[in-house]
């Protein structure tokens, strides 16, 4: 198959693969596949020229250069405003334009497209000869497969996708998102107000899907409706002094406008949180308020075919391995059961919790990055934004974000902190900063930009492989900490343990095996857990995410054990750092393949 045919078959408009992608994951994370901004089709341009991508640069038309035009052209086309704004630095600068539309919603027609457009793209990918592609770029190829099958089993059910969820649901984080458009040109403002614009409709949209869900039984519980309802009210609190009318004064008001265009932009946003914004948020209480009652006793995914399909799809795209539900939950048992056996007895002398020291987050940042420079290459030089989160936001987004840089610039970085989470003594800034940003998040994605030669492997990121190397970074920068290291790591392994590994653990147990909270509180007191409170905290996160913690889960499982097996075996010949230099060298892709390039690897420097 040409792959202009792809490019050039008309789906519909904005058949949005990325946009889907973002969806699933990170909002907006992602963006429209082989579609530009108006749904015109283009060429798909080459690698030729773009950042450090070398490509294929003759016209001839080799399997290399078809694979990397198709990763190209992934991320050629924002889905709308606010997707483009956070793919792009300069849409211009990446074979599109700024799109129309302020905020597209992607409903049932626009999976059904994304289902016959993996299709194509698997067809397409599939007829590549692998004897014709390097290694790096075979490892391309098969991560973008697994990929692509897995997004499209799930894309095939549209309502098992929450529209709003009580978990950093876009109904929060979609005012942090537009809240941190920097204004440099009118034309920056006048997409703002296109995004508020449309707002209205935007959520109306969300809010009919989870009607359909409950009627179909598969929709919100009352909990998790009430945690909706909850962030919902926080919008509309203090109106007057709300972030939306505060951030915008401020932006606007350091641009160089005159007097008269300054109090027209001012007046147009206040009659948008009026008229849109606001209203937005009062009619979703009002209609989620009346789905009460409807799925308080839903069906585990396990009782139903469809949900079981979706699910086994679900676990494979959050632990980056072909396995089947069954398969998962023995390998996280036997994960818990060992940590509990080998940290329980020092739990009990000497206690799991431990007040890393106080360090805020200049100090971690420097601490961190300097010994992240001590152990790996140095990045080159960048910049890092970083922004409290509003107090509206404290108890619905999580304590640090590192949020993936724009396509056409791996050097710009963005970190979101919860202030008010952070002081938590259960949150520690040492181990935030080394999971997000060094050697975590920030480092891996520009060492990957830097040194990878394709986009898919640095943008389209997994997330098991981003969040085990991110997990794992925590655990080994424990060894260069400005504190007791001894406690420390007895401390870490009590936060892995109950908060990742028996997460995912019972998350599994409520999906799969119909779990209620009775049993979770029984299984939960099998491993010295014995407070109600604790049980409601657990209850209300794997409720509200479906596959809750499972990345961090077997993310961390297969990172550490991938990466502890090779320094065992090459103890004395290269060192600890070697290795996990060359399993960051090797990109993301499925964990299956990352063993047997790192079992590749260690016979190589063995021989």
């Amino acid at each position: 198959m040409n792959l202009l045919k792809i490019f050039k078959k008309k789906l519909g408009t904005l058949v949005a693969l990325g946009l889907i992608v973002g969806i699933l994951t990170l909002p907006l994370t992602g963006c429209s596949f082989i579609f530009s901004g108006d749904g015109t089709y283009a060429t798909p341009p080459t690698l030729a020229g773009k950042g450090n991508r070398k490509g294929n640069q003759s016209g001839e038309q080799t399997d290399s250069k078809k694979l990397h035009d198709f990763d190209l052209s992934y991320f050629v086309g924002g889905s709308d405003i606010l997707t483009s704004y956070y793919t792009y630095d300069d849409p211009k600068s990446f074979y599109t334009d700024w799109p129309t539309e302020g905020l597209h919603f992607a409903g049932e027609e626009d999976y059904n497209r994304a289902v016959d457009s993996c299709q194509q793209c698997i067809d397409y990918l599939e007829e590549l000869d692998r004897n014709n592609l390097t290694e790096e770029e075979q490892r391309l190829l098969d991560d973008m497969l697994f990929d692509l099958k897995n997004k499209q089993e799930i894309y095939k059910y549209f309502y098992y996708t929450p529209q709003l969820s009580p978990l950093a649901g876009r109904q929060v984080t979609y005012p942090m998102l537009i809240s941190l458009i920097q204004f440099e040109k009118k034309a920056d403002v006048d997409r703002y107000i296109q995004i508020l614009e449309d707002y209205y409709d935007y959520f109306s949209k969300l809010v009919e899907v989870e009607k359909v869900r409950s009627a179909k039984g598969i929709g919100w519980s009352d909990d998790c409706i009430d945690l909706i309802i909850k962030d919902c009210q926080k919008m509309l609190d203090n109106q007057n002094t709300h972030f939306m009318k505060t951030t915008f004064e401020s932006r606007v008001g350091a641009m160089k406008l005159s007097k008269t265009e300054e109090k027209s932009f001012l007046k147009k946003n206040q009659e948008l949180l009026e008229e849109k914004f606001f209203p937005a948020y009062e009619m979703i209480i009002k209609e989620m308020e009346a789905l009460k009652g409807k799925c308080n006793d839903a069906p585990t995914l396990n009782d139903t075919a469809e949900g079981k399909k979706y699910y086994s799809a679900l676990l494979r795209y959050k632990t980056g391995m072909e396995i089947t539900p069954e398969e998962g939950i023995k390998v996280l048992q036997e994960e818990i059961d060992a940590v509990y056996a080998a940290y329980y007895p020092q739990w009990k002398t000497k206690g799991n919790i431990f007040s890393f020291g106080g360090l805020d987050y200049d100090e971690a940042v420097k601490w961190t990055e300097r010994f992240t420079k001590d152990h790996f290459p140095a990045l080159s030089e960048n910049t890092v934004s970083v922004y409290q989160i509003p107090e509206e936001f404290a108890d619905s987004i999580q304590p640090a974000t590192y949020y993936l840089s724009p396509v056409d610039n791996y050097k710009k970085h963005q970190v979101w902190l919860n202030t008010k989470m952070i002081d938590n003594s259960q949150y520690n800034m040492y181990t935030l900063i080394s999971h997000e940003m060094y050697p975590g998040h920030l480092y891996q994605h520009q060492y990957h930009a830097e040194h990878l030669d394709n986009y898919y492997q640095t943008f389209a990121t997994s997330v098991p492989y981003a969040e085990g190397w991110a997990v794992f970074s925590e655990h080994q920068m424990l060894k260069y900490a400005p504190f007791d290291r001894e406690m420390a790591e007895i401390s870490w392994m009590s936060h892995l343990l109950y908060s990742i590994l028996i997460a995912a653990r019972l998350s599994m147990g409520v999906e799969i095996e119909g779990w209620d909270k009775d049993r979770c509180f029984t299984y939960l007191k099998k491993y010295g857990q014995d407070d109600t409170e604790a049980l409601d905290k657990y209850w209300d996160r794997i409720t509200a995410e479906r596959g809750y913690a499972l990345e961090y889960a077997f993310g961390y499982i297969y990172t550490s054990d991938i990466i502890n097996t090779a320094v065992k075996e090459l103890e004395g010949v290269v060192s600890e750092d070697d290795v996990m230099l060359h399993y960051l060298d090797l990109g993301c892709c499925p964990f299956k393949l990352l063993k047997e390039e790192m079992d590749k690897y260690v016979k190589e420097q063995k021989g």
